[in-house]
């Protein structure tokens, strides 16, 4: 078993967990990488194992003739391999990635997967790795919203939802993961994006702290200094206009009062519970969620019978325009 300590960033993607990765790199006990996706590549390997335990395709190992052996003749994976038994086999596979990545900085005894999507694979994560750790960072959906927009029309096209409905229910997806994880593992801690902004030395102290990382205050605020959004969007890792320049009104100068409506909507509940404000008053279902939960073949009625309309209004209004004057 390695000695180096796994953290695991997780939640919703455009959240802020870029930039804490930079902000925690610059500890000289810290190695980073991102968006390795090792886990869903592991969770292909769990899939093989259960498509493949109930058959028996382990061949005459008695060593007996055929004839002979019977039921020895051919036996179960799952009674030669069990789950339990299976599933830590794949450590070695973790440690020995994140120990190439810990070889290149030399002194690194944590090493960081920035991977926001394995919130989602946390409980496959722990079976694997039981001291994982993992540090969730949270932001406003409607900021997230904003981001996930413009990057989609950018840098990332067609990667992020581009409608209100679509942006909440995608972050309300991850955010809902992460905050199921302190019921598996007490080796859990939650940062606002907001509050890094902020009070951004404090918050990288006690992200360190929880880590038991030795950290001054003059490392915090280097580590700040040093990843500010100049400096970030100058990384040539990073495609082009991935760090934003966001208005100086935030979220609330980007998105209609339709929209923002649409997202608390949806996100309210877990929107309250992390800290954040409502800005449009709660007048029931708006429409925009309504339509989009009409049953599927419900929808496909509707659209035919909106094509056909069309259809015959072209017409129309093409036959109208033949008819020519009589002299």
């Amino acid at each position: 078993m390695s000695d180096l300590k796994h953290v695991f960033i997780v939640g919703c993607p455009r959240s802020g967990s870029t930039w804490t990765t930079f902000l925690m790199s610059h500890h000289p006990q810290v190695a980073t990488f991102q968006h390795a996706k090792v886990f869903d590549y592991l969770v292909g390997m769990d899939r093989w194992w259960r498509n493949k335990a109930h058959f028996s395709f382990i061949v005459n190992a008695s060593g007996k003739a055929t004839a002979d052996s019977g039921d020895e003749d051919t036996i179960r994976l799952e009674r030669v391999l069990p789950h339990d038994a299976f599933r830590p086999m794949l450590r070695p596979v973790v440690d020995g990635i994140a120990g190439a990545v810990a070889s290149a900085r030399p002194g690194a005894s944590v090493v960081v997967d920035k991977t926001p999507e394995n919130g989602k694979l946390a409980e496959f994560i722990l079976s694997v790795i039981p001291d994982a750790y993992f540090l969730h960072i949270a932001r406003d959906p409607r900021a997230v919203f904003c981001s996930h927009r413009s990057a989609s029309r950018g840098w990332a096209k067609w990667e992020f939802p581009t409608q209100p409905v679509d942006g909440a229910r995608y972050w309300r997806e991850d955010v809902e993961a992460a905050l199921a994880i302190p019921a598996l593992t007490d080796r859990y801690l939650q940062v606002r994006y907001e509050d890094l902004r902020e009070r951004g030395p404090d918050e990288v102290a006690r992200i360190f702290e929880w880590l038991d990382l030795p950290a001054d205050r003059e490392l915090c605020e280097r580590a700040v200094a040093l990843s500010t959004k100049d400096k970030v969007r100058g990384k040539k890792e990073l495609p082009q206009d991935f760090v934003r320049k966001t208005p100086k009104g935030g979220w609330r100068d980007e998105l209609s009062a339709g929209d923002a409506r649409v997202i608390e909507y949806l996100a309210g509940d877990l929107l309250e519970q992390l800290g954040y404000e409502r800005s449009q008053p709660d007048r029931g279902k708006p429409w925009a969620v309504t339509w989009r939960d009409l049953p599927v073949p419900l929808l496909r009625f509707l659209d035919r019978k909106l094509h056909r309309t069309a259809q015959l209004a072209h017409w129309w209004w093409v036959g109208r325009k033949l008819e020519w004057p009589e002299p």
